[in-house]
């Protein structure tokens, strides 16, 4: 009896990552323009808090989102691309964040 031993190469062929880092970078943020734009022209309660919270988190949770979705399906240039995005928009949280709570501050002297 004579043993094949297949090729670990040649069993499982190896998924390409399609997509680039510009693209995943360039549709993260597109989609955390998209969830700050709502935030900015819909009302969604009378204070404005709800729309403070969508404009801080809309571009991290967008763009975090995406990256594990793009990871998991093994797209990794376009995740890095979205992991980008996600830091910048933890920067831009952090601002939107104390730019509100000194607002809320000057409010009250």
């Amino acid at each position: 009896m004579e043993e094949t031993i297949a090729n670990e190469e040649g069993a499982q062929p190896q998924e390409e990552s399609r997509g680039s880092f510009l693209s995943g970078s360039g549709i993260a943020w597109l989609a955390g323009l998209l969830l700050m734009g709502i935030g900015f022209t819909v009302p969604l309660d009378q204070v404005g808090f709800w729309n403070v919270v969508l404009i801080a988190l809309g571009l991290p949770v967008a763009a975090g989102s995406l990256a594990l979705k793009w990871k998991r399906s093994g797209k990794v240039a376009m995740a890095n691309g979205a992991m980008t995005i996600l830091v910048i928009g933890c920067i831009v949280a952090v601002g939107v964040t104390i730019w509100f709570v000194s607002l809320l501050n000057s409010l009250g002297n």
